[in-house]
């Protein structure tokens, strides 16, 4: 099985992964950006005989590589780079739970401290092709981060559609549809907790059992009650269920790769069952900024939203979790309930991460099959990406739901199908228009593409001091990367 490639536009720090690379220089000065990923005891992260061959481990053994960026033309950066991802991946790091392959965190080196800020295009460039050519002989996953949407739309034009080796032709089509729904703003998302268990947080069941443990209950006595009646019994032992189910989902701090893919699809609207805020975090790694939260902030005007329909991590109280909490969820929140069914009604809906046992969830969606079959709708309400191979439940939902099993013989390589589909739709969703007109990224195009680039940017400044009726022109100039619009 090679390893994989992703992209992933977002930030490191919000990305849960196996070992990390951060740019440096010969000095060993790190920039203040990079502090989250090498907190606490930076006196001991000097690696031994710095700066030697420019790149180096953690002093302290932890697995990060820093790699001095300082001064070196592009071929000698990627090189580099190149060196300090071999020297991770034979350094027999374990992956992540759940994971089959250790993921290494790879940010575009040189174009912010290392002199390549006006040649970015050159060194996107070598540096995908590099990595691509490398990946498929490495024992690890790749994931290239960038905050940058300039930078993320390069990238994903110089890597072009992921390798999705067994996956069947259907499933490619269909990552195709989705991405192209993604992009034109019609796909909504719906995720799970099968999203956030990647990033270290427990399943249902395993948070049950964590809260009988400080209950002073033997999970086994419980075996008997439904989940729902665990958590009513478990309730009569902890006053105040909610705030220790909070701190618990408050636990981990970086979202997984697949909350970072979900981030990169741009999806304005998203729904979600989870109390954690790691999808929250992935969206504002982004060029975004954070998402709103429904129902406690207004979303008027806000370019992302998520509703949270069992309760969020700041609001302990509203944490739906005992089967009292179930019979009452109705009266208390139905429109939020009403935002799920109208979502599904307007938008197509990607469901990730989440098995549909949700009995509220399950009569939403009934409500909305009844709705669409009184009014002669056809075709599927939603999409659902499994990785449980769930048969009986893909049988249930045959007529309403678009049901695809990822391919693998098990859960974790499933998993992995699953981030390298959402990597294939993210690739269908990018607008890969953002740096067209920088001149930054000069070296992407070839010779009739950069003068027709010129041309264009010559048209930019024309019209800059023109009229209002002009506007939209010169907001198009800035969308493709030209002049005040451009993203820095």
């Amino acid at each position: 099985m090679p390893g994989h490639l992703f992209l992933v536009h977002g930030r490191a720090e919000s990305l849960v992964h196996d070992a990390v690379v951060i740019p440096t220089n010969q000095r060993f000065e790190v920039e203040d950006t990079w502090r989250p990923l090498i907190e606490p005891g930076e006196a001991a992260l000097r690696p031994q005989n710095w700066p030697g061959e420019g790149y180096g481990r953690a002093g302290d053994g932890r697995p990060v590589w820093f790699v001095s960026v300082e001064g070196l033309a592009t071929e000698e950066l990627v090189g580099r780079t190149l060196a300090a991802v071999r020297a991770m991946s034979q350094a027999d790091l374990g992956p992540s739970p759940n994971r089959v392959k250790p993921l290494l965190a790879v940010p575009v080196l040189g174009i912010e401290g290392g002199g390549h800020n006006d040649d970015r295009g050159a060194v996107v460039r070598r540096l995908l092709e590099a990595l691509l050519e490398e990946v498929g002989q490495l024992e690890v996953d790749l994931a290239v981060v960038t905050p940058q949407r300039s930078v993320y739309a390069a990238a994903q034009h110089v890597r072009g559609r992921p390798r999705a080796d067994g996956f069947p032709d259907e499933l490619v089509e269909e990552a195709q549809r989705l991405g192209r729904l993604a992009r034109a703003g019609e796909l909504a998302l719906f995720f799970g907790a099968g999203v956030s268990v990647p990033a270290g947080l427990p399943g249902w069941r395993e948070m049950l059992h964590q809260l009988a443990a400080q209950a002073g209950v033997r999970p086994d006595d419980l075996d008997g009650l439904s989940p729902l009646d665990q958590a009513q019994f478990l309730q009569k032992r902890l006053p105040g269920l909610g705030e220790h189910v909070a701190r618990a989902a408050q636990s981990r701090r970086r979202p997984s790769l697949a909350h970072a893919l979900l981030a990169g699809l741009r999806c304005r609207e998203a729904v979600t069952t989870n109390y954690d805020r790691l999808y929250e975090t992935a969206v504002a790694a982004t060029d975004r900024g954070a998402p709103r939260i429904l129902p406690w902030e207004s979303v008027v005007g806000a370019p992302a939203w998520v509703l949270k329909l069992h309760g969020d991590v700041s609001q302990p109280e509203s944490v739906t979790l005992t089967r009292r909490d179930v019979v009452r969820y109705d009266a208390h929140t139905r429109p939020a309930g009403a935002l799920l069914q109208a979502l599904l009604l307007t938008r197509h809906l990607l469901v990730v991460g989440a098995s549909l046992e949700d009995d509220n969830v399950v009569r939403l969606l009934r409500e909305v099959e009844v709705f669409r079959e009184e009014a002669a709708l056809t075709g599927p309400m939603a999409t659902v990406l499994d990785i449980d191979d769930d048969t009986a439940r893909r049988e249930l939902w045959r007529d309403q739901l678009a049901w695809w099993t990822m391919p693998g013989d098990d859960l974790p390589t499933r998993a992995r199908a699953l981030e390298i589909f959402l990597d294939t739709v993210a690739w269908y969703a990018a607008d890969t228009s953002t740096w067209l007109l920088d001149p930054r990224f000069a070296r992407l195009l070839q010779a009739p593409a950069r003068r027709a680039a010129e041309h264009a940017r010559e048209l930019r400044a024309e019209v800059q001091d023109l009229g209002a009726e002009w506007a939209p022109l010169r907001r198009a100039f800035g969308d493709a990367g030209a002049g005040e619009g451009r993203e820095e």
